[in-house]
């Protein structure tokens, strides 16, 4: 920036730029003079401001403990761009996740109960199967770290399994992995309410990373589910 923008800024104190965009949340508009100083900067400054803005972002996150989603706005904030590995003993401890997980399971019952399934077992014997991968795509809760991380994320699970029925009675045994993945990106038009700051448009974030270095990254965790069940036919339930 030139001196003379440093000029004017010196005439705006600190709670008049955190009140440049004020909170429609609560119905509170911004600072008409902070408005009329950032609408008048060219793009890179806008920027530059905007950058400040997101670090003020993620030492609120931390203040409130929300660790992993300050980790990740960092992490894009720094522009490495590389896929990071969020931990998935914290994603489980999330219940939208554990929905997720569940209903890909049981979609996973659902086929192996399914008529067809049976009738390839009316010998005695072993069947091996590789079940196509099911996904499910679901949304953190409002005001809740995962939200605030990912907002809308994706479970993609692969089952392999091995059946074997001796006379009436079968086993069950295999493995299903869960992937957890989503892009940490943004969307031009979109926006999201976050505490402290009010309504925060995408197009901000974008304007970052074509100014400041900020990159879109791909977050990623997998876990393992073994099973080993014995169930008559039709009263299959994994756990």
């Amino acid at each position: 920036m030139n001196s003379s923008l440093f000029k004017e800024k010196e005439h705006l104190d600190s709670s008049e730029y955190n009140n440049l965009f004020g909170d429609p949340f609560w119905n509170m508009s911004g600072n008409s003079k902070a408005m009329k100083f950032y609408l008048q900067l060219n793009e890179r400054d806008k920027a530059l401001i905007l950058k400040a803005n997101y670090v003020k972002m993620i030492e609120k996150a931390r203040e409130r403990n929300f660790n992993k989603a300050a980790d990740c706005l960092q992490w894009w904030l720094d522009g490495t761009g590389f896929t990071k590995n969020i931990d998935y003993h914290w994603l489980r401890s999330k219940s939208e996740v554990i929905v997720a997980e569940n209903i890909n399971v049981e979609r996973f019952q659902d086929r192996i109960n399914n008529i067809n399934f049976n009738i390839k077992l009316n010998k005695e014997g072993d069947f091996t199967d590789y079940i196509n991968e099911l996904q499910r795509q679901f949304t953190g809760g409002i005001f809740g770290e995962l939200y605030y991380m990912s907002g809308t994320s994706t479970i993609i699970s692969s089952c392999d399994f091995k059946i074997t029925r001796t006379k009436n009675n079968f086993t069950l045994f295999g493995t299903i992995i869960h992937t957890w993945w989503d892009r940490y990106d943004w969307h031009e038009g979109a926006n999201a309410y976050i505490p402290s700051f009010g309504s925060i448009k995408d197009s901000d974030a974008l304007l970052v990373e074509k100014h400041c270095g900020a990159k879109p990254f791909r977050m990623e965790s997998k876990w393992k589910q073994t099973f080993n069940k014995t169930f008559q036919t039709g009263n299959l339930k994994l756990k």
